[in-house]
């Protein structure tokens, strides 16, 4: 729930009609008191006026009362008993009260309580004998601005919690994005970088085989650039079973020998997840393991990877491992990673 400028300009330009409660006193006084009398009169209310209106401005912001604003409120309310008589305290105590309940509850109770004993003392001295509603009004409406002022605080919290979630939705995608970013490109780059490898050595033997190879290196750029595409829109979907036949086909090129095992189609909700942990793994074995073989045991929920390479080159997590340790996390899964007793790397991951 977030308040729109213009609802907040409307509520600051409503606020300021409550000032019409003092026409009356201010015409009461107009047609008993004395031309230098008016005068004082006029600069007060004007003071108090001004003050009031400043108050409720920045309280209908986001901010809160000014200091000065509050004392100089106060003063001229005070200054105007003597002047101004009962219809003053009948009527002065709507917009004080209203200021004092946007301090702090030890400062409104404290005001509120010197307030009601003024205004009850200065009606008592005019002569007005029926006065015991004064102070039940009087309480009646500091609880509805205390209302007011706590569903204030309670608008500017959701606004404030609703401008953190869209931080925090930009910043996930940002990361997704970064995530997918990775694992598109690091996996594609290194097929392009072996077929490359293997074309330049071909170059000599077997033009044939060179030329071949080149074609498959124009065909992986041409899917990674549509995997990229696919994944800026945010609507890309792998499959596990393609990931696998990638995976052989950039294995085989590099010389390792895969093995694939399993027991089975894996939960529909999970493959896309699988699917990811394939890429890296097998992106991750083609760059740091040195390995000449790799097998990968498909389960009903899980899947390990494992290589008898060099573990301690690869084995510090690097970005493309951890943004996989996040996903899998966020999929409500588990991952471990780590060297293997007899040599070689593992990664394994569960999920729900």
């Amino acid at each position: 729930m977030e308040v729109s400028r213009r609802a907040q300009t409307t509520a600051r330009l409503a606020s300021q009609v409550w000032l019409l409660v003092l026409v009356w006193p201010l015409w009461v006084a107009f047609g008993t008191r004395g031309p230098a009398e008016i005068a004082l009169i006029v600069i007060l209310a004007c003071v108090f006026a001004l003050s009031w209106g400043r108050i409720m401005w920045r309280v209908m912001g986001v901010g809160g009362p000014d200091p000065r604003s509050v004392v100089l409120l106060l003063g001229s309310a005070a200054a105007l008993y003597p002047l101004l008589g009962a219809p003053w305290a009948y009527t002065s105590y709507v917009l004080v009260i209203s200021v004092l309940g946007t301090l702090r509850p030890l400062f409104f109770a404290a005001g509120l309580v010197v307030t009601m004993v003024v205004n009850v003392a200065v009606l008592i001295a005019c002569g007005e004998g029926f006065v015991w509603w004064v102070p039940l009004v009087m309480a009646l409406e500091a609880g509805a601005v205390r209302a007011l002022v706590h569903m204030r605080e309670l608008i500017m919290q959701l606004s404030r919690a609703r401008a953190e979630s869209e931080r925090l939705v930009v910043e996930n995608e940002r990361l997704r994005f970064a995530r997918d970013l990775h694992d598109i490109l690091g996996h594609t780059l290194t097929s392009i970088t072996i077929r490359s490898q293997l074309a330049a050595r071909l170059a000599g033997t077997d033009p044939a085989r060179a030329a071949e190879e080149m074609g498959g290196v124009e065909r992986t750029a041409r899917q990674a650039l549509d995997d990229v595409r696919d994944a800026v829109a945010g609507y890309r979907a792998v499959s596990l079973a393609e990931e696998l036949g990638n995976a052989r086909a950039a294995l085989d090129l590099a010389g390792i020998r895969l093995t694939v095992s399993g027991v089975g189609p894996v939960p529909p909700g999970s493959e896309s997840l699988l699917a990811w942990v394939v890429r890296e793994a097998v992106t991750n074995v083609l760059r740091h393991s040195g390995a000449t073989r790799c097998w990968i045991t498909l389960g009903a929920r899980s899947l390990e990877i494992r290589d008898d390479g060099r573990a301690g080159a690869g084995a510090a997590p690097g970005t493309g491992l951890l943004g996989l340790a996040e996903r899998v996390e966020a999929a409500g899964g588990t991952l471990e990673a780590g060297a293997r007793s007899e040599g070689g790397y593992r990664l394994r991951v569960e999920v729900p």
